[in-house]
């Protein structure tokens, strides 16, 4: 592996909280990709090779999105329950605990991954490393840009001699509000996201199978037909002697155009939902398989309608 994408895997391992090493998870990904390509490839008989490489790569870069929506999804589970987490720090401090003990005590089985970070910062804290530095250690092993945020702004506040309870309950006050708009927010801009998703999931798909029955009927039609040539030259976009491509050429283009419709149409939905890209790859295997099963049973629809009525 060249060494920028190994720290690159090892970074987001880390950051998922997996112990698995980037050896392991590459040569994982590899092997089930391979395989799958494989399957997918003996099925087709035209275009094998494409196919095949095309569902290695698909299949490949499937397992890294998955391992980046497990780290957006451990982010987003530590950014929900850290203004609690603070304001437990602030109530323990009021009880008269020393700010070691008060975030040890805070470490709860509930706050997950920050939990151990909490404890990991409570620890040295005892062994005699200053405040804000042991804070600093807090984000390290947590990809959160709230998190590391708001940890520098609380040593900030505590360098300019600002009070470590009110620094804690007015941060989680200010997280909670904060939240609480995003969520008005995603849900005026929610009709936005279903419209994506049903233009990428539904409509291009029916759009795509009643072109491909389209395209194939005019070459049947066209082969089968006698034209005279002074008609037939008028005709700009038509030969009606017949059309050259193939209805396994439409099939693979058909299928790669909602391939790349639902990818992009999964990433757009991330961007409307969160902001992020990488938040809509959780979208994109539900709009692949939905669409590709409406663009299949599309086919199969206007076929046994329309078939029966071409000569």
């Amino acid at each position: 592996m060249p060494r920028s994408y190994k720290e690159k895997i090892e970074e987001l391992l880390k950051f998922s909280g997996s112990r698995k090493s980037p050896q392991g998870f590459v040569n994982y990904s590899i092997t089930i990709s391979i395989a799958i390509g494989f399957i997918a490839a003996l099925f087709v008989r035209e275009y094998a090779l494409l196919m095949g490489v095309g569902v290695f790569i698909a299949f490949f870069g499937l397992f890294h999105g998955f391992l980046i929506l497990a780290v957006d999804r451990r982010t987003k589970f530590i950014e929900k329950i850290l203004p609690d987490a603070l304001q437990l720090m602030a109530a323990n401090i009021k009880s008269g605990f020393i700010p070691s003990r008060a975030m040890l005590l805070s470490a709860r089985k509930e706050f997950g991954p920050l939990s151990d970070a909490i404890k990991r910062s409570g620890k040295e804290m005892m062994t005699g490393k200053p405040l804000q530095e042991s804070l600093r250690e807090i984000p390290k092993t947590i990809k959160s840009e709230i998190l590391e945020t708001t940890i520098g702004l609380i040593v900030r506040g505590i360098r300019s001699g600002g009070q470590l309870v009110s620094l804690f309950e007015e941060t989680a006050i200010d997280m909670r509000r904060k939240e609480s708009i995003r969520k008005e927010v995603k849900a005026n801009i929610l009709m936005y996201g279903i419209f994506i998703g049903f233009a990428g999931a539904v409509g291009a798909p029916v759009l795509y199978a009643l072109s491909t029955f389209l395209v194939t009927t005019i070459g049947q039609i066209g082969a089968v037909t006698q034209v005279p040539e002074e008609f037939a030259t008028g005709l700009p976009m038509v030969g009606f002697g017949g059309i050259s491509i193939s209805p396994d050429f439409l099939l693979m283009f058909s299928i790669a155009a909602i391939l790349i419709t639902t990818i992009f149409g999964g990433l757009i939905m991330g961007i409307i939902d969160s902001g992020k890209e990488k938040a809509g790859i959780k979208y994109i295997p539900i709009l692949t398989v939905i669409a590709l099963v409406v663009f299949f049973s599309a086919r199969m629809l206007i076929s046994g309608i329309f078939g029966t009525l071409i000569p």
